[in-house]
């Protein structure tokens, strides 16, 4: 099973790095392109439209092919869509570009969490958490990655075409020990429709959404926070995205612990309550040691609410895991890609300062429906 674990761990791996590698960009695109805040908050509406429009594509594999294919497919894909996005010299090019890239990560998301809940289900323990610290630890290394080629001019083609190159790299160490797991309907558990997930599993969904929605905030604009409102930063502009990624990889590697400890309702409630104080330190506070403190503080909150939601989705009894997982992970990620479009509005009219509160208030909303609907274990 350590073998399985490690090739499951290197997809988690990829996708973080490919996501920072993009969101680590996006001020030189938002430059380079003359767009405002409104605009880049246009041209980002292509990674959730390409999510959802994957939806059903995503759902169609999963019952044709094995998931272990699936993502194996997706990290071919990667290859070929990032280097074409540091290609796009226009905001409807980019959009395009976005769509696929969206579409892409999509598929990779639901395909490398069913192989953790199929290997939960043949270890009999909770082992998600873990993973998605994997993928912050992909996020936290394309974070640095970003910051340091940034600092030595290097072109957005050649850096993402290195973390391309990284993906060709990492493929070989995953194939072989992926999960052979068959796409055929479990006899037990109704197929049902990945639009028809009942309440439990539509709670689920939307405590997860307001979560990713956080975190695809926080990657897509923390960086450009601190390069409009700290200009004087000693410090790279990734440093606030950076600590935000070192505690996403610290709480997630704590959390398969605390979920043995504490119910998930407590768990969640938590989470909720420190992603709000958390971005409200950073927003609130002039010294930069603290913003970095409060970016921290969020990571922290953020960490365990998808990976502890994702558990619960598969490991229900009403439907098929992979149909579970599809649908709460699909709702979940478009708000992991919504986030950044939203707060780009809210930016042109606002300030992207005010805008960020939006983290705050979906913190606490989080917390109360954790509170009001209490989650199952």
């Amino acid at each position: 099973m350590k073998k399985t674990r490690f090739s499951i761990g290197i997809l988690f791996f990829i996708c973080g790095l490919n996501f920072a590698t993009w969101a680590t960009r996006i001020p030189d695109f938002k430059t380079y392109l003359h767009l405002t805040d409104a605009q880049l908050g246009t041209v980002l509406m292509g990674l959730p439209i390409g999510s959802m429009v994957s939806l059903p594509i995503a759902g169609w594999l999963l019952t044709k092919y094995a998931s272990r294919w699936i993502c194996i497919m997706a990290v071919a894909m990667y290859v070929i869509v990032i280097p074409g996005l540091s290609l796009m010299n226009s905001a409807i090019s980019l959009f395009i570009g976005l769509l696929f890239f969206g579409m892409v990560g999509d598929i990779m998301n639901i395909a490398m969490n069913t192989q953790v809940v199929s290997l939960e289900a043949k270890m009999n323990k909770i082992i998600m958490s873990s993973f998605h610290a994997v993928f912050s630890i992909g996020l936290m290394s394309g974070a640095f990655l970003g910051g340091i080629l940034e600092r030595a001019n290097y072109s957005t083609l050649e850096h993402f075409s290195l973390v391309a190159l990284s993906n060709v790299l990492l493929i070989p160490f995953s194939i072989k020990n992926l999960l052979t797991d068959k796409p055929v309907q479990d006899e037990n558990k109704p197929m049902s429709s990945i639009l028809n997930l009942g309440p439990y599993l539509i709670i689920l969904s939307f405590i997860a959404f307001c979560g990713m929605l956080c975190e695809g905030a926080m990657a897509d604009w923390i960086s450009l926070y601190f390069k409009e409102y700290i200009p004087n930063s000693p410090y790279p502009i990734t440093i606030g995205f950076s600590s935000f990624a070192v505690a996403m990889v610290i709480g997630r590697f704590l959390g398969d612990k605390i979920s043995l400890k504490y119910d998930v309702s407590t768990i969640l409630i938590f989470n909720g309550i420190l992603t709000a104080l958390g971005m409200m330190l950073t927003l609130g506070m002039e010294s930069i040691y603290l913003k970095v403190i409060g970016c921290f503080i969020t990571g922290i909150g953020i960490s365990t609410v998808v990976p502890l939601i994702y558990s619960q989705a598969g490991n229900q009894k009403e439907i098929m895991p992979s149909i579970a997982i599809a649908g709460v992970s699909t709702i979940a990620y478009v708000g992991f890609l919504l986030g950044p479009v939203l707060i780009g509005y809210l930016s042109d009219f606002v300030g992207l300062d005010k805008a960020l509160l939006l983290i705050v208030v979906l913190g606490f909303l989080g917390a109360f429906i954790s509170k009001t609907w209490a989650i199952k274990r």
